[in-house]
């Protein structure tokens, strides 16, 4: 029967069981989504459209599903579509928002029921 290697003590079966768990504890206890002032801003500016308060009432939620950044061509400022799930009193909606870089503002590009 051969012997196990050993690094410092430990057997390599040993290191490979504390790597394991250390990377499966690290995905756990890490945050994906991080509150930064931009996700802020944005979860503001979907709860203060008129027609999401209009379609599913109070706001109780708000998930992010899907972020695209695209540059369409040389010259021209790339931007950032954003998809919202939002969870509301009265239902859900699918709200596509979208980022103009180096613009401030935001615009609204699709509400749609899921």
């Amino acid at each position: 029967m051969p012997m196990p290697a050993n690094f410092f003590g430990v057997t390599a079966r040993q290191l490979l069981v504390l790597v394991t768990v250390g990377g499966v504890a690290a995905y756990l206890l890490s945050n994906p989504d991080d509150t930064t002032s931009e996700n802020l801003a944005l979860d503001a500016f979907i709860r203060s459209q008129e027609q999401v308060g209009a379609q599913v009432g109070a706001v109780l939620g708000i998930t992010l599903v899907r972020q695209v950044v695209a540059y369409p061509a040389y010259g021209t400022p790339g931007y950032k579509r954003l998809m919202y799930d939002v969870e509301g009193e009265k239902g859900r909606l699918m709200v596509t928002l979208k980022q103009v870089e180096g613009d401030p503002g935001i615009e609204v590009t699709e509400v749609r029921r899921p």
